[in-house]
């Protein structure tokens, strides 16, 4: 063999070695600055509300506008509650004729918030007429045990469903019911007359 063919060096490479080798900085810096830039501009521009990743909707004014408002979810809430008593007044409010009175078109529903608070609260019973009709049954105090903002949501839906078209009754109504209700030491159901003395038609 020729001496060169016989040289160690010739074409050797060294063993590989385990380790790790650190990325430039002027790499890592870049790829920070970018990656800043990135979010920045999808932050700023909201990823302008592409139809691809956003459709339907066009901006976020009109998402917003989709949101419900304090009474359609007080409404919602107020229909949940509802269940409570549409055992004796039914889903439609209607009542049973000759025995519960209707919900829908009463004088009672629609009038003094405070008053129909009170009956929730503690109950009604004796006579009472309705729509020209006479009913003597005994309600029970189903929101006896709730809170200011269950028994005003409650109201809510029964007032404004079924064509009642009353206003909305707000936590503030009901707790000046509940001060009345203790100022006057009331623990069971009303009767008509009492609760008229206590709650004078507005």
């Amino acid at each position: 063999m020729s001496e060169e063919t016989n040289s160690p060096n010739l074409n050797e490479h060294s063993e590989p070695v385990a380790g790790t080798a650190q990325m430039p900085v002027g790499i890592m810096v870049i790829l920070t600055l970018l990656g800043y830039i990135g979010c920045y501009k999808v932050d700023e521009l909201n990823a302008n509300f592409s139809a691809r990743v956003h459709a339907p909707f066009g901006s976020a004014d009109e998402v917003a506008s989709l949101a419900p408002s304090e009474e359609e979810l007080v409404f919602g809430k107020g229909k949940i509650l509802y269940a409570n008593c549409q055992g004796c007044h039914q889903p439609h409010g209607g009542g049973t004729p000759g025995s519960i009175p209707p919900l829908v078109g009463s004088e009672w529903v629609t009038g003094n918030p405070e008053r129909i608070a009170a009956i929730v609260m503690n109950g009604l019973g004796g006579p009472i007429t309705v729509k020209n009709n006479s009913f003597n049954n005994q309600m029970t105090p189903v929101g006896g045990a709730w809170s200011d903002e269950q028994v005003a949501a409650v109201l809510t839906y029964i007032r404004g469903n079924w064509g009642n078209g009353g206003a909305r009754v707000m936590p503030e109504e009901v707790a000046a019911a509940r001060a009345t209700i203790k100022e006057q030491g009331k623990t069971g159901p009303w009767t008509v007359e009492s609760l008229k003395a206590a709650f004078p038609e507005e």
